[in-house]
């Protein structure tokens, strides 16, 4: 895919997330200077890239538009993360999105995604380069993993926003840790009951999670199914969940039951965001402020309610 195209492709995705959550889109580009910083600028040469960069960014607009507010424009100047960051900075309740290149190349490939990652924003959107979609093409299937951590249950109310408007199912997915035995040792039939029960055990804990947060969903209209999976590995599992299930969207936390808060994702966000095939949205929980997170208040017998679903 040539670089129009992936931009093009970018675009579709983000406006499409702007329209579910009733906001503006607005396309950032980046004018650097040389690679290695050195040599004086031409004022000129420097205004003519401006200008030519302005224009390709005005047919992009165009050429990507559809149902929903007009994209607008903005054009950074300088160092690239630093430029990104302070940006950022000013609209911290926004959500930054990027163009991920294919290749398994990671983020750290371009310092305009480490820039999206390092930043403050609410929420991070990562889009491949080969996620092709149209403009009147809708989500069908949304994934969104939970752990059981009120971190986790953060994506909710945004995963609930994005189906409502693209009419689209959520699959709640929960990844059953198996209980660990050392690999050394004599055979040892009661260790092999007890992990078979705990096994039972993870299984019944997750699909019951999972089925008060459905009923909570369908209760508001969204058509919810749940998949539980099990797995010594929850990011390659999570992979696996998305292109056997055909999801076409990933909707999750920044951190999970087990994340640092001291580094931007926790690493099966970053694993995910890295390697699926599909747009990721990564939810940033702010952690202590118990209406920022997916569900409100712990409700007898039927769970918590996800905060914006009533």
């Amino acid at each position: 895919m040539d670089e129009s195209s992936a931009k093009m492709t970018s675009v579709r995705h983000a406006r499409k997330v702007a329209n579910a959550f009733g906001g503006d889109l607005l396309l950032v580009q980046m004018l650097c200077g040389s690679a290695d910083g050195q040599g004086p600028i031409d004022p000129v040469d420097w205004d003519i890239k401006k200008q030519r960069i302005l224009i390709r960014l005005g047919l992009l607009t165009k050429g990507s538009e559809g149902n929903g507010t007009p994209c607008k424009i903005k054009l950074l100047e300088g160092e690239c993360i630093n430029q990104i960051k302070a940006f950022m900075e000013l609209r911290r309740g926004d959500i930054a999105a990027s163009p991920r290149s294919g290749g398994g190349m990671g983020w750290h490939s371009s310092e305009t995604v480490w820039g999206v990652l390092s930043s403050r924003s609410a929420g991070i959107l990562m889009i491949p380069d080969d996620a092709k979609i149209e403009p009147d093409t809708r989500y069908r299937r949304i994934l969104v993993p939970l752990d059981g951590s009120s971190r986790a249950e953060a994506a909710l109310p945004k995963a609930t926003l994005l189906a409502k408007a693209e009419t689209s199912e959520i699959l709640l997915c929960y990844i059953a840790p198996e209980p660990g035995l050392t690999e050394f040792g004599s055979d040892d039939p009661e260790a092999d009951r007890l992990h078979s029960l705990v096994r039972k055990r993870n299984d019944q804990a997750g699909r019951t999670y999972l089925a008060q947060i459905k009923k909570r969903l369908e209760h508001n209209g969204l058509n919810t199914s749940i998949k539980i999976r099990h797995g010594g590995d929850v990011r390659r599992a999570l992979i696996d969940v998305i292109l056997q299930d055909k999801a076409d969207f990933v909707v999750m936390a920044t951190h999970g039951q087990s994340g640092h808060g001291d580094v931007p994702t926790g690493d099966v966000a970053r694993y995910v965001t890295d390697n699926a095939d599909t747009p990721v949205l990564l939810v940033r929980c702010l952690s202590g402020r118990n209406g920022h997170h997916a569900f409100g208040t712990a409700l007898p017998k039927e769970g918590r309610q996800p905060v914006g679903t009533d």
